[in-house]
């Protein structure tokens, strides 16, 4: 085997993703260390569909696990172009670098939507998600074509393995199955003693609980209590899901777990490659996007008391499986609604209304976007929230004859809340000090009102 690394960068813990380099070289000779990357960057430029990168990120201001980014270097532009499992068809491409800081580096070092997306402060995460876009080199395998990266800043191991397939098309299979994931809790047994646990399917947490018996009921059934707590990020694979490192309950180490992703069933078996198994379980309140289309009234109004109801809405397939187009809310705008695969609820969300029976968004005044903005309405708190992934979801009540829905805070920040909507202005010019301009008391939903404080329930009436 044909395996280069640096030593000084190798004295790390081990992973169970990584592989042992036994050939190292001096790391003071320039010439050395320049022919390195060059050979490197050959190898990464020589792979005729790409790259897939094992992208694991998170922080303690963001917890997250593993992502599936395909990359394709291109080493004589020295540009990549980089796809991500949560992006079905965007491809971009930006510039990329191997050079020296303290050991040798890959960095991707122009902004690229991909890459740079969970290194990036926000508004939510002012620091950042934990992502990096500079990575210190490990090492390289060329005889069986793997490299081993660690984030310069989260010290988070990424592993390159080179594509059977263009990118686009690896990035497609992937997207689908990250879609259709949405397992959320699990149960089984390791040698006799009880499992059970959750699945952070938002933030690739798998969460697994050692149970403790203390007793039985009064039919004899036994009583468990938590005894301890693991939990370790994940990734998932074409064949089920990759833990960052073992998942260690009751002194068994699983690396990763297989299973079958036809998820329209109400549950699946989850099997280790020691022969562990689980039994994982959909929300028990999980819908098809298909229960969702028809007639609606929504209430919103004050959290006690009498409400204001909006009567004759309509939820009208947009994109298969994704949205509806949500009408009669307003006769001056149209909006979507967001379908939760995951969850299996529908989600009102931060968005740009649209004009009537059409795609284009209102401008008004050719400058001013109106925005439907998530607002955290409440005695102590006022928050408007510019965000895509905030909103609220509706929670059913579990009757299919009369189905009705609570709306709740859809668990899209962990910082920050939702109770209510509002219109506001967006402003596009670029000149503009601050890009969200005022209210658009102009606009207005069924009945006057350019809010919605205090959403309340959502009764499907045919």
């Amino acid at each position: 085997m044909m395996a280069i690394g640096l030593a000084g960068l190798l004295a790390l813990s081990a992973q169970s993703c990584l592989k042992s380099y036994v050939e190292y070289f001096d790391d003071s000779s320039a010439s050395r260390l320049s022919s390195y990357l060059s050979d490197l960057d050959a190898m990464l430029g020589g792979e005729q569909y790409g790259w897939r990168m094992e992208y694991f990120v998170g922080n303690e201001d963001g917890d997250f696990g593993g992502i599936n980014v395909a990359l394709k270097f291109d080493n004589e532009k020295g540009e990549v172009t980089a796809m991500s499992e949560e992006d079905k068809e965007g491809a971009y491409t930006s510039l990329y670098v191997l050079t020296t800081d303290s050991g040798p580096v890959l960095s991707f070092d122009t902004y690229n939507p991909v890459l740079h997306k969970y290194g990036t402060a926000s508004a939510e995460y002012y620091e950042g998600r934990g992502g990096d876009y500079q990575f210190f080199i490990i090492g390289y395998d060329k005889e069986n074509k793997v490299v081993n990266l660690k984030g310069k800043r989260n010290g988070k191991f990424c592993n390159l393995y080179p594509l059977s397939q263009p990118i686009a098309d690896y990035n497609a299979k992937m997207f689908e199955i990250n879609r259709n994931f949405y397992v959320s809790t699990f149960d089984g047994e390791i040698g006799g003693q009880k499992v059970t646990g959750d699945i952070d399917v938002r933030n690739h947490q798998f969460t697994a609980y050692e149970m403790e018996s203390y007793g039985t009921d009064k039919d004899g059934k036994p009583l468990y209590d938590i005894a301890n707590t693991i939990t370790v990020p994940y990734i998932l694979t074409e064949k089920g899901l990759s833990f960052y490192e073992p998942l260690k309950v009751f002194g068994t180490e699983i690396e990763s777990l297989d299973f079958n992703f036809n998820l329209a069933q109400s549950d699946t078996t989850f099997r280790s490659a020691s022969g562990v198994s689980f039994k994982g379980h959909i929300p028990a309140d999980w819908l098809p996007y298909e229960f969702f289309a028809g007639t609606y009234s929504l209430m919103y109004g004050t959290t006690f008391g009498t409400g204001t109801t909006i009567n004759g809405i309509e939820l009208i397939p947009e994109e298969p499986g994704v949205n509806f187009r949500v009408k009669g809310m307003s006769s001056q705008f149209d909006l979507l609604m967001d379908y939760n695969i995951r969850t299996g609820r529908i989600e009102l969300r931060y968005q740009a209304v649209l004009q009537p029976g059409l795609d284009e968004v209102i401008i008004d005044e050719d400058r001013y976007i109106v925005v439907l903005l998530p607002w955290e309405l409440g005695p102590d708190s006022g928050g408007l929230w510019m965000n895509p992934d905030l909103g609220m979801a509706a929670k059913w009540n579990g009757d299919r004859e009369n189905p009705s829905f609570t709306w709740v805070d859809n668990g899209g920040s962990k910082r920050f809340g939702t109770t209510s909507f509002l219109l506001f202005y967006y402003d596009t010019d670029e000149t503009a000090d601050s890009s969200y301009y005022d209210s658009a008391e102009s606009y207005s939903f069924t009945g006057g009102n350019y809010q919605l404080p205090y959403l309340r329930t959502f009764r499907k009436t045919k």
